[in-house]
């Protein structure tokens, strides 16, 4: 869905190459694709910690919660980066304005900016960072009992709606990320999936509540534009929708009434370094289509067309996959090596077998605690 998003565009692949888009009707509804991805990642966050948020028992260290998001998230991020960093150097016309207005420490922390972060889809992972703050602070406060960190996840909701309504239009771009309403799809997507670890819900009717919100509004957003003109409303209506159909399939597959084909699980698995590479390697190839395709009219120009953009999309799938594997794979084992190494118990001492029994007692006592 992100992808159609930036071939379909008004500055995106379509217009560039061919002047006109044959998706432009798919546009606006390919833009709730960031909605789902908010929605899978508080999901996500709440089926691998929910032992904190239903049992108030953090199922894993905070220092390892934390390592491993940060690892999950900044290093193909930063790898990407820089390719793009590095083609806009050699080439500034590959960016309209090139380095101007950009951050670039910022882009590459993924904090708030007043401009675009160097890599488009970077103002998404800002908010995920913020999110896995707030989650973090929900694990500490999770010490204390479940209550406490369902207090810290509803508060920051409060925080959101009541900061929004009121400064929509504050000029900080701190204040903008923390109280933008997409930040509640985050918690919609946690809800969905404490339901599921419930075991609450039949799959089907959490579903076709889900579509029962999703197509209209999709149907809507295509005709109209952005829903209801209220980025609270569209954030609510479409995360809510989301939040169900996740929790429907979710339970769907549990239950063993849904299989997921292989290569889909594939793609699934890739779907972050697509994420990342799709938009650099779709204005690439605008440039490079632009200067060497012949631009017939009529039918004949609307089949091409057609042709050349769902071989593009097909060939960012391809390129996801590539990059899951020579990139992002390795980047993830050496990650979880390092934290192996970092975590490995230390080898207490070696007693002397003519030590008092006691005094090696001792010493037994003091290993196990520095290794916990």
């Amino acid at each position: 869905m992100v992808v159609v998003v930036h071939l379909a565009g008004p500055t995106a692949f379509e217009h560039k190459v061919f002047d006109r888009s044959l998706l432009q009707p798919l546009w606006y509804p390919a833009m709730t694709g960031v909605d789902v991805f908010f929605v899978v990642s508080g999901f996500v966050m709440a089926v691998t910690a929910g032992g904190a948020l239903l049992e108030g028992a953090p199922t894993t260290s905070l220092g390892r919660f934390a390592w491993r998001r940060a690892s999950r998230v900044y290093p193909v991020y930063w790898v990407v980066t820089l390719a793009v960093l590095a083609a806009v150097v050699v080439v500034p016309g590959l960016r309209e304005g090139g380095l101007a207005g950009t951050d670039l420490l910022a882009s590459f922390l993924l904090l708030p900016q007043s401009g675009e972060p160097l890599l488009l889809v970077g103002w998404t992972l800002v908010h995920e960072m913020g999110f896995y703050a707030v989650f973090t602070l929900a694990l500490v406060a999770a010490r204390a009992g479940r209550w406490a960190a369902r207090a810290v996840l509803v508060g920051w909701g409060a925080f959101v709606l009541v900061g929004h309504l009121a400064l929509p239009d504050a000029s900080s771009p701190w204040w903008r990320v923390a109280t933008n309403p997409v930040n509640l799809e985050f918690l919609l997507g946690i809800a969905a999936g404490l339901l599921v670890l419930r075991h609450r819900g039949h799959g089907g009717a959490l579903l076709t509540a889900g579509l029962a919100l999703l197509v209209p509004a999709w149907i809507d957003l295509s005709v109209h534009g952005p829903l209801l003109r209220d980025a609270t409303a569209g954030a609510l209506v479409v995360g809510t929708g989301a939040a169900l159909a996740v929790a429907g399939l979710a339970r769907l597959e549990r239950d063993g009434r849904l299989r997921v084909p292989a290569l889909l699980a594939r793609l699934g698995d890739a779907s972050y370094a697509l994420y990342l590479v799709h938009v650099p390697l779709v204005t690439l190839l605008a440039v490079v289509v632009s200067a060497v395709l012949p631009t017939p009219g009529g039918a004949a120009g609307v089949v091409l067309q057609l042709a050349v953009v769902l071989l593009v999309l097909a060939g960012c799938q391809v390129a996801g996959l590539v990059a899951h594997r020579v990139v992002e794979q390795p980047l993830l084992r050496g990650a979880r090596a390092l934290e192996r190494r970092a975590t490995r118990p230390r080898p207490g001492p070696v007693a002397d077998p003519a030590q008092p029994v006691a005094e090696r007692a001792e010493l037994s006592g003091t290993a196990s605690t520095l290794a916990t």
